[in-house]
């Protein structure tokens, strides 16, 4: 809403005509207000950059008195325009030198009832004050204008004692000017911190109507969502422009939540897309449980109906939950706490940061690549905002919850060991967090964790978890080959091929199965390997290939060598043969056979401690 309430007779008389092609702009306009869920409604108001009043009154020599005495900023006031088929208001504002338009408000959406509930006392107080003006001349405590007065007074009350939702998708700018558009957009906190960092957008468009939507993630780390904040829109104008009046016409300013839009370019996953998922990460408000925490409070929020029970199953299969949610993270986790489900989600990120980031966060933590995440969220617009950054992660809606643990991404190749894989991240968490606050070297801080890897050789005992781990690892597969349980079974059943799997932990808990090792005991080659992204970056794969040297050593080998088939996720791994110093003596389609002799023992970083019974190589 504007301040019309201090208009006199003779400033309404001053509206422009719109030509007819910004008329039905502006129409068109009023479509997306229909589209929003909630909006806000600001009282905007004429302001001068400069203002010290009300000593400003007596000492600058460009003060006007409006109607209830205080300074005419802009030349006829905010002018409203009559648009027929438009609901919302369009007001016309020519600014004078330093004028400004701004508003005071807590930040945030309202439902459209309770906005067109307030538009309604708003526009009955304006009307008021239109018919007040023969009172203009009574002055109270020095003070003229007093029914235009204790209207704006009103209309600020009404504005300012709302308690809106922090959630919104975009503070849009509907607005027209016969000039090219240079606006600067400003909002700062009242009080506190913030009120140092206030955000601030340069608005530059050519001349003609303009419809412009800042997202929410580039305004929320500047507001305060508990204090009221001065929101300005101020021209942008050299000095000798200032003198001269400039011309604008504004439809809807304000903050804006739309209607969620169906993703038709994100479809479920089908058989087509059959990447299984390691990671699904759940926005909490209005997609784990119903109503918004932060207005609605821990009464008044409920779990959705069967939410518990695919968290569960998805925990059974080894598919880990996380959240990205903008919200207060203390008050979140401990109500996640008290439902008691706060355990089943690893790496949360809660705060007000761009889900995309969050998302990124996550798969670093996580260590997995980004398509094997997916992301569940009520917003258009957060999904959208995720879609754009990480197109390779799987998007759903929130109404979707309840198909997941039946699509083929959410059915991976299961072992005893997936329903564990839960506490493989707990005890990550317990690293990330010692490594971050750790006196020394990373290298340090890999022994000082004591990690112990146990190498046994694969039987139909353990052939679920060897399976497993072959149809997920990604990064660290030295063949991108992905065997089947057939081809494992006939793997183990070979006497010239010998089938490892490899077992960690560490003082901080256990790893479970970490890698795979087939070697062609014939040919004295490594003809596959494979890690767990658990253990990337902690040296196992060259303790590993350490001890198979002294393996080749001791059973007589003249060398070891390694194929290795580059992908474009894998190229990190082949840093090991570097570091060991094998060389490459030969490729074949694509597949690369690195070497090291093994005429001496090799002599190893002693990090990492290994324990392998009863395995043995037969000699050449």
């Amino acid at each position: 809403m504007y301040q019309l309430e201090v208009l006199s007779h003779q400033d309404l008389q001053q509206a422009i005509c719109l030509p007819d092609e910004v008329r039905q702009a502006f129409i068109s306009g009023q479509s997306i207000i229909d589209q929003c869920v909630k909006y806000s409604v600001l009282q905007w108001e004429e302001h001068c950059t400069e203002c010290a009043m009300p000593a400003c009154y007596k000492t600058c020599e460009l003060y006007q008195p409006r109607r209830d005495g205080h300074c005419r900023r802009f030349i006829n006031g905010i002018v409203p325009l009559h648009i027929s088929q438009r609901q919302s208001p369009v007001v016309q504002v020519d600014f004078k030198q330093w004028g400004a338009l701004m508003s005071t408000s807590y930040i945030g959406v309202i439902a459209p009832e309770q906005a067109k509930a307030i538009d309604n006392k708003a526009a009955l107080v304006e009307s008021v004050a239109q018919c007040g003006q023969w009172l203009d001349g009574l002055s109270i405590a020095g003070r003229r204008g007093i029914v235009a007065r204790m209207a704006t007074r009103y209309k600020n009350h009404l504005s300012q004692t709302i308690n809106p939702s922090p959630y919104f998708d975009a503070f849009m700018i509907e607005l027209y000017c016969p000039q090219a558009i240079d606006l600067s957009i400003v909002i700062r906190a009242t009080t506190g911190k913030l009120n140092q960092t206030p955000f601030q957008y340069r608005l530059q468009q050519p001349a003609g109507y303009h419809q412009i939507q800042i997202p929410f993630i580039d305004i929320a780390p500047h507001i305060d969502f508990q204090t009221r904040h001065f929101i300005n829109l101020i021209p942008n104008r050299d000095e000798n422009d200032q003198k001269t009046a400039l011309t604008m016409v504004f439809g809807f300013i304000g903050f804006i939540q739309l209607l969620p839009q169906l993703d038709d370019h994100k479809q479920l996953p089908t058989t087509a897309k059959n990447k299984s998922v390691k990671v699904l990460v759940w926005d909490l408000d209005n997609t784990l449980w119903n109503g918004i925490l932060v207005e609605d409070g821990e009464a008044g929020v409920e779990l959705r109906s069967g939410v518990i029970e695919v968290i569960k199953t998805l925990d059974d299969r080894g598919i880990v939950n996380s959240i990205a949610s903008k919200n207060d993270h203390h008050r979140v986790w401990a109500h996640l706490t008290a439902l008691g489900i706060a355990e089943y989600f690893i790496f949360p990120e809660i705060h007000w940061q761009p889900k995309s980031q969050s998302i990124q966060r996550i798969a670093d933590n996580f260590n997995v690549s980004i398509d094997t995440i997916a992301f569940i969220d009520d917003s258009a617009f957060e999904r959208n905002e995720v879609n754009t950054i990480h197109p390779q992660v799987r998007i759903f809606k929130d109404n979707d919850y309840l198909k997941l643990i039946d699509l083929v991404v959410f059915n991976p190749q299961t072992s005893a060991e997936s329903g564990l894989r839960r506490s493989f991240y707990v005890a990550q968490q317990q690293r990330i967090t010692h490594s971050r606050s750790f006196d020394g070297q990373y290298i340090d801080f890999i022994k000082a964790s004591r990690i112990k890897l146990s190498v046994g050789v694969a039987q139909f005992s353990n052939i679920d978890r060897v399976h497993e781990l072959v149809q997920r690892t990604n990064q660290m597969n030295f063949s991108a080959t992905r065997y089947d349980r057939n081809r494992l079974t006939e793997l183990i059943n070979d006497p010239l091929v010998t089938t490892l799997f490899l077992t960690a932990k560490d003082k901080f808990g256990d790893y479970g199965t970490v890698g795979v090792c087939i070697i062609d005991i014939q040919q004295q080659r490594v003809i596959d390997l494979m890690f767990s992204c658990r253990i990337q970056s902690k040296r196992v794969e060259h303790a590993f290939l350490g001890w198979l040297l002294d393996c080749a050593y001791l059973s007589g080998w003249k060398c070891l060598q390694v194929e290795y088939k580059p992908t474009a996720k894998n190229s990190q791994s082949a840093s090991v043969f570097c570091d060991l110093e094998f060389k490459q003596i030969g490729q074949n389609q694509g597949v690369v056979i690195y070497s090291k002799s093994t005429t001496a023992k090799h002599v190893g970083e002693d990090l990492i401690a290994i324990e392998a019974p009863n395995i043995i190589f037969a000699k050449s």
